[in-house]
């Protein structure tokens, strides 16, 4: 089952063995508020229980981007009030996420629900109102075609989704151009915000100071990979020396064997490389 720590004022992080993915629970006026509830049925489940044993009151569920491990868990709360960015409730509702959790199924062993929802579609850049919470919304397309990042104010927690992991580096399953950019308003949501906490998607939770350090490492690591990456296409080098060439740029940490089978690395050069020869 998903270890559980407690980070104080009501605020709790479920995580879970596989890819080390977080759940965050926060309790205010007897309310709820999860952020991307995951990951085996289970463990869900366990989530689930907990939430209702510590807040009777309404439950506010808050999405950070459409992929499969961060949507699985909106069927286990048909009564939650489900927010999430424009793409990724478009994501939700046209369907392609619940084909995401169907093409997982088989790869895991798994079978979650597939009736997802959005209930709200938060824009970014506002402070919305969710019951007894505040959150500030963000920006945070790049890693995926969609993203959403939340300021939980009162509690003072930062929610960036799949940025400022300590347990990996960046996957630019969208954009180089894009997640540095989102991985910027991070970084200045951490400087203006009075922080407690920053809660990734993936790995530990993070002092707003270990947060800045990692999101910084990112950024040189991107800048990296993105000059060498135009260095390839202006001496036109043939693909393979190409991928060489941005392949070199290293990480700036290393990653678990379970995400590394998916060979980020790889995936971020071909990205840098194709953006590189689109401008």
């Amino acid at each position: 089952m998903a270890a559980v720590q407690d980070l104080g004022e009501g605020v709790f992080q479920f995580q879970t063995e596989r890819w080390q993915t977080n759940t965050l629970l926060a309790v205010a006026g007897g309310e709820v508020l999860l952020c991307d509830p995951n990951w085996e049925p289970a463990e869900i489940e366990a989530i689930r229980d907990e939430a209702a044993r510590r807040a009777g009151g309404p439950t506010h569920l808050v999405i950070t981007h459409a992929d499969y491990d961060h949507v699985c868990g909106i069927g286990y709360f048909p009564d939650a009030a489900v927010v999430a960015g424009e793409e990724t409730a478009w994501a939700i509702r046209n369907g392609s996420a619940a084909d995401g959790l169907r093409g997982a199924s088989p790869e895991w062993g798994l079978v979650w629900p597939t009736d997802l929802r959005v209930d709200l579609v938060a824009p970014a850049d506002e402070e919305l109102r969710l019951g007894a919470f505040r959150a500030r919304t963000i920006e945070a397309r790049g890693h995926a075609r969609d993203g959403r990042a939340y300021v939980l104010l009162d509690q003072g927690v930062l929610l960036p989704g799949d940025y400022l992991s300590a347990m990996t580096y960046p996957f630019l399953v969208d954009s180089l151009r894009r997640y540095r950019e989102s991985n910027a308003r991070l970084l200045a949501a951490i400087a203006e915000h009075d922080l407690r906490w920053v809660v990734p998607g993936h790995g530990p939770a993070l002092t707003p100071a270990e947060a800045t350090a990692v999101g910084e490492a990112d950024e040189a690591y991107l800048a990296r990979l993105a000059e060498a990456a135009r260095e390839a296409v202006s001496d036109r080098l043939a693909p393979s020396p190409a991928l060489l060439h941005a392949y070199a740029v290293e990480p700036p940490r290393a990653t678990t064997d379970d995400f590394e089978i998916y060979s980020l690395r790889v995936y971020n050069a071909q990205r840098a490389l194709a953006e590189a020869a689109g401008d």
